[in-house]
């Protein structure tokens, strides 16, 4: 049997029931072939409740153990019990001992195979549940390191084998994931040089550069200097590296050693948690001066909020994202950062929050709720990055947080501490005046390579950073100049010293004041055009293109200006060459709020946030319709624009709602595939306001029929479509089309299925006329489902593998998933094999381009069937993941479609009681659909067979404990048993 700790505990692939065996399992995996005493075994089991007979619940917790994993491998041995596996016997250490071997393989292809073992170890975070406790947490970081350094090794020995265009490949993935782990940099130059490709190495290394200078205020490392410095001149790339030599082998043990030697596999063992030899070049470049600032915000985490506060510019995203980095390895659940610069109220926190997660968050309750929903139970460190201007906001949601998530580390950054219970407020002073002059070297020299800090000019130097208070993004700004001025016209140029950085008073104006001087200082050394140009730009919430540039600025000779600015550090810019797609640009936090007062001064922040907004309904209506071949990348540009897009509707809601209106409408397919609830709430305002929507108020129905429908008020939602028909302008408008097929949608969801074949077949119609693909796709699969689920399924199949073989004839990616799961819905109840085949390739297909509807039906039916075929521990896992899908998006309606799922998983597993207690709670909730055809047939029966097993009277009891559950509560319960099924 093999010990699993790389994923969640487990032996072979089968999990362990009991959270106190695998805790008692993970205790002795952290020292395997060493006797671990009673005492300790006790402490770390039970960590903070000891049983009264500690010794004898061990010992009883032993031999459940040992069931489970095999007598011998549990040895009894005074004081304690030891572990006593080989080391292929146990996953960490065979992945220990493959890196080895490994490293000392001269023959690649060889290597390549080891490391692609070795890899295949994992499942998971290493001691998943328990990896941010102690005494697992060190080893933890340890072995998820270890998985980095496979990682990069496996890239290594691409490239050793010639193959770069390979390395090129895993490479960008492990780049995207890790963008500052240099090493992995390192490596894309040298792949993308060796593959024929100097350009895109060379815009490899300014991408680099760009993130270290915007993240962390530094400089790439030597290592890759030097890389750039090949490239650049002309040097050609090596085809392959040398092989690394062998590792020599261990010398022989003395006589006396080898006789009290431990077991050759407990040696092995052992090795798996040395801690890992340094990588060829470092994770992180090392911050100037901010060594100590690093390890006591490190140090404060884990007991109650950490607060860093600081002036504007001080550096405090920089220290939180390395603080991120390096404790991020603790957190199984890993690390989100949740950017609020572009958030311009503490409504806009919470949907903020939850889009930071990765989860489009619940519709139709309070988005202060939605951040406890989708992060209960994780464990996970959560940066609130630039909080100062909705603290209280913020303040609030950490209250609740702690209140509703104890597993839930928050960071914040802020210019003033939250003053919530229990923070601990830690501040970041300017740098130290060795520090500052350093950084602004470090700087300048990136500016100008000739540049250097020498005794002729170092009291200027230190003139200029005293006068800038010692501020990173002042030295920064002020060091781009050294291509133009010396370091004394710098020093004699800036505005007076002043210091107004410490007051206690929120929003004071006095706080920004001294960067507001250096802010307005590199403004004034701008050209006119190109303050009109940064006036304007400072309209955008977060990153623009080009195109979106144009269209507000005006500036016949766009390109040019940017590229000034860019040159000026007013103005980032992101250029991805491995990827289509176009550059975006940014401005930096404190240059955006100068401009947008400067832009206040001269009257035209009303006349640029209109272009903006009008900017914002082109692109839409350019891009938001989500058909055809492109249909992936159309949702990636306007998930890429949701900054804006938030921006323009909540400007024109409250000056122009038509316009409001037209940005909504034009979203329809983005929430009938994302199910974004911040969509579906400006829909639902925009209503409520009673004011004239125009043209668009029957899209605009739609759009909340469509948040109404997924929350699981389908009365709502009718009600939405109802509205949306009588607002139509005409009998060809093509929202018809749109309210036909969700009137089939809420019909099948309430269990009418003629009514709901009706209105697709309307739908169906409808989207013909408007010349509409997608929708009249989509409304064949929403017939097909009603005709199956009334029984007939012969002609349901081979309409749903005709309409399967258009859509892939199409090249539509979004809605492939829709028709391969139709393909296999209508097959459950006559070949219910086929049918879980065609699913988790729907399950698949949808993942790959973010369809989040169809993966959340495609995930509830693999569950269904895995569980029908007896397969617990597969059905666990898919039903566990849709739980956490639907419940992530809000979606009442499927979650509880999910939740009867997993009852009868539950039941074929032999939990009964736990079945019965989710089948009273289901019973009692008032919101999703109806239960109708096979799948209430199946629940009528499964009632009876608990009622049977359990007894009516035990089984009224369970379901009355179900009832008396909230939502949360009933979803919490499943979530735990699916753990252990």
């Amino acid at each position: 049997m093999r010990l699993r700790v790389l994923g969640t505990i487990a032996v072979d692939d089968a999990p362990v029931r009991s959270g106190r065996v695998r805790r008692l399992l993970a205790v002795l995996a952290l020292d395997p072939g060493r006797v671990v005493g009673v005492d300790r075994l006790v402490d770390d089991v039970w960590p903070g409740e000891a049983p009264v007979h500690g010794e004898a619940a061990l010992h009883s917790l032993i031999a459940r153990a040992r069931r489970v994993l095999g007598a011998a491998a549990l040895a009894t041995r005074p004081p304690g019990y030891a572990l006593e596996l080989a080391a292929d016997d146990l996953d960490a250490t065979a992945a220990a001992g493959l890196h080895q071997r490994a490293r000392g393989e001269v023959d690649a292809h060889a290597r390549a195979s080891l490391l692609d073992e070795a890899l295949a170890l994992w499942h998971g975070p290493a001691f998943a549940e328990f990896a941010d406790e102690e005494p697992f947490r060190p080893v933890a970081v340890r072995l998820e390191e270890l998985r980095r350094e496979l990682e990069d090794a496996r890239a290594q020995t691409d490239l050793d084998l010639g193959r770069p265009g390979d390395a090129v490949a895993r490479l960008e993935v492990l780049v995207a994931a890790e963008p500052l782990r240099e090493r992995r940099r390192e490596l894309l130059v040298d792949a993308l040089h060796r593959a024929g490709r100097p350009g895109d190495a060379l815009a490899a290394v300014a991408a680099h550069r760009r993130v270290l200078a915007d993240e962390l205020g530094l400089d790439p490392g030597p290592a890759i200097r030097e890389l750039e410095a090949r490239v650049l001149a002309g040097e050609p790339a090596p085809t392959s590296r040398p092989p690394p030599a062998p590792a020599p082998a261990p010398a022989p043990p003395a006589p006396a050693e080898a006789a009290n030697a431990p077991s050759a596999a407990s040696t092995r063992a052992n090795g798996a948690f040395a801690p890992p030899e340094a990588s060829p070049g470092p994770a992180l470049p090392a911050m100037i001066g901010r060594g100590s600032a690093l390890a006591g915000v490190t140090g404060a985490l884990g007991d109650g909020p950490v607060t860093l506060v600081g002036p504007g510019g001080v550096g405090k995203t920089t220290l939180a994202r390395h603080v991120a980095a390096s404790v991020g390895g603790s957190f199984p659940d890993g690390v989100v950062v949740a950017e609020l610069a572009t958030v311009a109220t503490g409504d806009e926190v919470a949907p903020a929050v939850v889009a930071a997660v990765g989860a489009p968050g619940a519709s139709g309750a309070d988005a202060r709720e939605r951040v406890p929903a989708v992060l209960r139970g994780r464990r996970v460190l959560l940066v609130l990055d630039n909080a100062e201007h909705v603290v209280d906001a913020v303040a609030e949601l950490v209250e609740r947080l702690a209140a509703t998530c104890p597993t839930v580390t928050v960071l914040a950054t802020s210019r003033e501490p939250l003053g919530v219970p229990g923070e601990r407020v830690r501040p970041l002073p300017p740098l130290a005046d060795d520090a500052a002059v350093a950084l602004f070297a470090e700087r300048a020299s990136a500016a100008d390579p000739t540049f250097a800090v020498t005794d002729a000019n170092r009291d200027a130097v230190t003139e200029v950073c005293r006068r800038l208070d010692r501020l990173p993004l002042a030295l920064e700004l002020a060091a781009a100049r050294m291509r133009v001025v010396s370091p004394a016209e710098l020093a004699a140029d800036l505005p007076v010293h002043r210091r107004f950085l410490r007051s206690p008073h929120r929003g004071g104006t006095s706080r920004h004041r001294t960067l507001h001087d250096v802010v307005d200082w590199s403004y004034r050394l701008l050209e006119e055009r190109e303050r009109t140009v940064l006036d304007r730009l400072g309209v955008f919430a977060g990153s623009f293109t080009r195109a979106a540039a144009r269209a507000i600025t005006d500036e016949p000779d766009l390109d040019a200006v940017l590229a000034a600015l860019v040159d000026k550090s007013l103005v980032t810019a992101s250029v991805d060459h491995a990827h289509p797609g176009p550059t975006r640009y940014a401005l930096l936090e404190t240059v955006r709020a100068h401009v947008r007062e400067r832009l206040d001064e001269a009257g035209e922040t009303a006349a640029v946030r209109r272009r903006h907004a009008e900017e914002a309904r082109g692109f839409l209506r350019r891009t938001g319709r989500l058909a055809g071949p492109d249909a992936d990348r159309r949702l990636a540009a306007v998930l890429a624009e949701w900054d804006e897009l938030r921006a323009a509707v909540a400007w024109s809601s409250a000056h122009d709602p038509a316009l409001a209106a037209d940005l909504v409408a034009a979203l329809v397919d983005v929430g009938e595939v994302r199910m974004t609830p911040e969509l579906f709430a400006w829909a639902d305002a925009l209503l409520a306001a009673e004011v004239d929507l125009g043209t668009s108020t029957p899209w605009v129905h739609a759009v909340a029929a469509e948040g109404a429908r997924f929350a699981g008020d389908l009365d709502r939602a009718q009600e939405h479509v109802a509205a949306g028909r009588r607002a139509l302008a005409a009998p060809g408008d093509p929202a018809a089309a749109v309210l036909a097929f969700l009137h089939s949608e809420v019909a099948g969801f309430a269990g009418r299925g003629a009514e709901s074949a009706e209105a697709a077949t309307a739908a169906e119609r409808l989207a013909v006329a408007a010349g509409d693909h997608r929708l009249r796709a989509l409304a064949i699969c929403c017939r097909l489902l009603a005709v199956a689920y009334d029984g007939d399924h012969d002609g349901a199949v081979a309409e749903a593998d005709a309409l399967d073989a258009a859509v892939r004839d199409s090249g539509d990616p979004l809605l492939r998933p829709w028709s391969v799961y139709a393909r296999g819905e209508v097959r459950v109840e006559r070949d219910p094999a086929a049918a879980l085949d065609l699913v988790e390739e729907a399950v698949r297909l949808a993942r790959a381009v973010g369809e989040q509807y169809a993966l959340g039906v495609a995930l509830v039916t693999v569950t269904s069937l895995r569980t029908r075929q007896g397969d617990v521990p597969g059905a666990a896992r898919a039903a566990a993941e849709s739980l956490e899908h639907w419940r992530g998006t809000g979606n009442r309606t499927h979650l509880w479609v999910g939740l009867r799922a997993v009852v009868e998983l539950l039941a074929q597993a032999g939990r009964d009681d736990v079945a019965a207690e989710l089948l009273g709670g289901l019973a009692a909730r008032r919101s999703g659909g109806a239960l109708f055809g096979a799948d209430a047939a199946r629940l009528a029966a499964l009632r009876d067979d608990l009622a049977a097993r359990l007894g009516a009277e035990a089984l009224d009891r369970a379901a009355r404990r179900g009832a008396a559950r909230d939502d949360d509560g009933l979803v919490d319960l499943a979530r735990e048993v699916l753990r252990a099924p």
